[in-house]
């Protein structure tokens, strides 16, 4: 009997300690490499923000953090690989509304359940979606553009890479009462020399693609998603000022796997929530054709995803985007 109560109390002890020792590693988290899972492929307008935020983090951590890149799936190769991974804090997700909140009506068997595999730690940033097109084409508005795919009917063309892009441009032509024909391209960057050559009249991609081909002279920027105008690209329209009715801000976020420890999550949206509020971050999102965002709380954060997820049944249904 006495062997068993001091095995017990051992045992207790060494339970207490554990404990202990695992409080004490979330209040010092990090203490190691953090890795930040997109699913985008590296040089893509959404790897430009991870790769930010990853060395933001880092700089503000003094631990390495980098930035693996999972692309494929709509998003959800990256989002199942992170879903996955150890609940610690170490492995974390950054993607876009439509990574979360499409996934329940884009896929016949959504591979995660946005609702319960993931704890959202904070909102980073927000975006609208770019019309672009050739330098070389003669729309200088969308009422040039709208005016031209008029005439072409079903000969014209547009490329889209992603959901967002699909239901942004299927708004345009339900709006315009157009013919124009969808291309889908894997990535953005696919769509270059098809641009460039007149074979494809435009396309609807992240602002960050949009004002690199702007600054490189190859692209012409006509309208952006949001419901006014961006204050860092105030001479782009919104959609809205143009006669369409479109309104759709893409929020970008950060992740983590579900039942990853509250006060490691808390000190991550801290840490996320001050890098997104700096002056650094809004001159950088700025140039890219976004806008800082931030949330109170992770619980916050979740409630924003919910709201979301209830919304993207409608744009999924405007969309025409069918379950796969």
């Amino acid at each position: 009997m006495r062997r068993l109560v001091t095995r017990a109390f051992a045992l207790g002890v060494s339970a207490c300690l554990m404990t202990g020792g695992a409080s004490a590693a979330d209040d010092n988290y990090p203490t190691r490499q953090v890795t930040i899972i997109t699913g985008f492929a590296a040089g893509s307008g959404a790897d430009i923000y991870a790769r930010y935020f990853a060395k933001q983090l880092e700089d503000t951590t003094k631990q390495t953090v980098v930035v693996e890149n999972k692309p494929g799936g709509f998003g959800s190769i990256a989002a199942v690989a992170a879903a996955r991974a150890a609940p610690d804090g170490y492995t974390l997700f950054i993607g876009g509304a439509d990574t979360f909140s499409a996934t329940p009506y884009v896929f016949k068997q959504s591979p995660f359940d946005p609702r319960k595999d993931f704890t959202y730690v904070a909102p980073i940033f927000g975006q609208g979606f770019t019309m672009l097109v050739s330098a070389k084409s003669p729309y200088k508005s969308l009422a040039d553009l709208t005016a031209a795919m008029k005439q072409k009917g079903a000969k014209s063309s547009y490329a889209t890479s992603n959901n967002v892009s699909t239901i942004v441009a299927e708004v345009y032509k339900q709006s315009a009462g157009l013919e124009t024909v969808q291309v889908r391209y894997k990535a953005t960057a696919d769509v270059l020399n098809d641009l460039d050559s007149g074979s494809i009249d435009f396309i609807v991609s992240d602002p960050v693609f949009g004002l690199a081909r702007v600054r490189d002279g190859s692209g012409r920027l006509l309208a952006i998603s949001t419901a006014k105008r961006i204050s860092s690209i105030p001479d782009v329209p919104a959609f809205k000022d143009q006669g369409v009715d479109v309104d759709l801000n893409i929020w970008w976020l950060v992740a983590a796997p579900a039942k990853t420890p509250q006060p490691v999550v808390e000190k991550l949206n801290a840490l996320l929530t001050k890098i997104a509020k700096s002056d650094s971050t809004r001159e950088f999102v700025g140039k890219n054709g976004g806008e800082p965002l931030t949330a109170e709380s992770s619980d916050a954060t979740y409630k924003m995803v919910e709201r979301e997820i209830n919304d993207w049944a409608r744009y999924v249904k405007v969309g025409n985007i069918e379950p796969q």
